[in-house]
């Protein structure tokens, strides 16, 4: 291990024996600098940064964004930052509105059926709703990958990219655990990279039943941690990004 790596602590959990569980345990890594990216996974909308919240959007969206104000601007912005001083490659994710979808397309019957949001009209840009706010929007040199469906390795350049980057390692932030974020960072595991996710700088849509505690959330994350990859905190993250740097 030395300055051209990370050393990073990842957190999974142990489901052994059955009569007793063992829990949670962490194991460190080695994530070599040159085979380690940053994914940013669907944090878009206005309203996170101080342009002020979305206009003509489903209450659905702007609500949103009031109650994960705090994970982005105080979890994302500054993990993303760590990544950027390391020179690590940094790929968003994003939904659009894509040709594929059509009024018979089973997304937009799912949406119209749980949300009451019609996609071939919400996602016509230009909106507020897939447009990011500029204190999360891409930069120069960053990379910008467009899907239609949850998983960001659906039907996309995304594996692609990767493996042109030389990737290994995807550290991975955003939004949903539950849903984009959960099978992206799946099919990642299907395609034999190693994941790790930001534990705090995620979250996911909460039902009335499991909004106070958040334990949407909760399985989401012990879903990842029991067959996906690891997790690790923001502080563990800007932590070894910033030991990392000082031994360069």
């Amino acid at each position: 291990m030395g300055a051209s790596s990370i050393v990073l602590a990842g957190r999974y959990y142990r489901n052994y024996p059955v009569s007793a569980p063992l829990g949670h345990a962490e194991e460190i890594f080695e994530l070599e600098l040159d085979r380690t990216v940053f994914i940013i996974i669907d944090v878009y909308g206005q309203g996170f940064g101080e342009e002020g919240e979305a206009k003509g959007v489903p209450e659905l969206y702007r609500k949103w964004i009031r109650d994960n104000r705090d994970t982005v601007v105080n979890h994302i912005v500054p993990a993303k930052a760590a990544a950027k001083r390391l020179g690590l490659p940094v790929i968003y994710l994003t939904n659009y509105l894509s040709p594929a979808l059509t009024p018979q397309s089973e997304l937009r019957k799912v949406s119209l059926r749980v949300d009451g949001t019609d996609l071939l009209e919400a996602w016509r840009e230009p909106n507020d709703i897939l447009t990011m706010s500029d204190i999360i929007a891409p930069a120069e040199g960053e990379f910008l990958i467009k899907k239609q469906h949850y998983s960001g390795f659906f039907e996309t350049h995304l594996d692609s990219l990767l493996r042109g980057l030389g990737a290994r390692n995807l550290v991975t932030v955003g939004f949903e655990s539950q849903v984009c974020l959960g099978t992206t960072v799946t099919d990642a595991m299907y395609r034999n990279y190693r994941v790790f996710v930001l534990r705090d700088a995620i979250a996911t849509a909460e039902w009335e039943e499991t909004a106070q505690e958040r334990w949407a959330n909760f399985l989401a994350v012990r879903f990842i941690e029991t067959h996906v990859g690891v997790t690790c905190t923001t502080a563990q993250w800007t932590e070894a990004c910033r030991a990392s740097a000082a031994g360069r």
